[in-house]
């Protein structure tokens, strides 16, 4: 268990490689402004996407790990049209872990992806719990549900 120290809200823009399938939005020597889009609790770090805007209009595919995220029976691509920056995408997303990050597929064209974020800095809650107190749970998918002790 851990608490919610320090929160931070940001918003990043992520310029996405041409030409990628499958690329992994976690932190390489090459994109560490990744780091930004996923948690690492050994650091005390949590990560909350909240919503996601596409800066043109070519199409890109986004993954929650191996999970489509736009729908679990389709591959639904989006672009500035469907969420452009007037319009986000509330994706709804926790991250604790590198292991829990976004995936895209690109064409050969350019996309800049703007993530808005809320990141918690945590501390290890040592404190017992008691019956009926509150809590969020992160789910190892990336959603999260309020759950009750007892």
């Amino acid at each position: 268990m851990y608490q919610v120290s320090v929160v931070r809200s940001n918003r990043q823009n992520v310029p996405l490689v041409p030409g990628s399938t499958d690329a992994a939005l976690r932190e390489a020597t090459a994109t560490p402004q990744y780091a930004m889009l996923h948690g690492n609790l050994k650091v005390g770090r949590i990560v909350h996407l909240c919503y996601i805007a596409c800066g043109t209009a070519n199409d890109v595919l986004l993954k929650w790990m191996t999970e489509a995220m736009g729908s679990h029976w389709f591959n639904l691509t989006i672009n500035n049209t469907v969420y452009g920056l007037s319009n986000p995408w509330e994706v709804d997303r926790w991250s604790y872990d590198e292991e829990m990050h976004m995936k895209y597929t690109l064409a050969a064209v350019a996309q800049t992806l703007y993530v808005e974020v809320v990141e918690y800095e945590v501390v290890e809650y040592t404190k017992a719990l008691t019956s009926g107190q509150q809590f969020l749970k992160i789910l190892p998918n990336g959603q999260a549900r309020m759950a009750e002790y007892g």
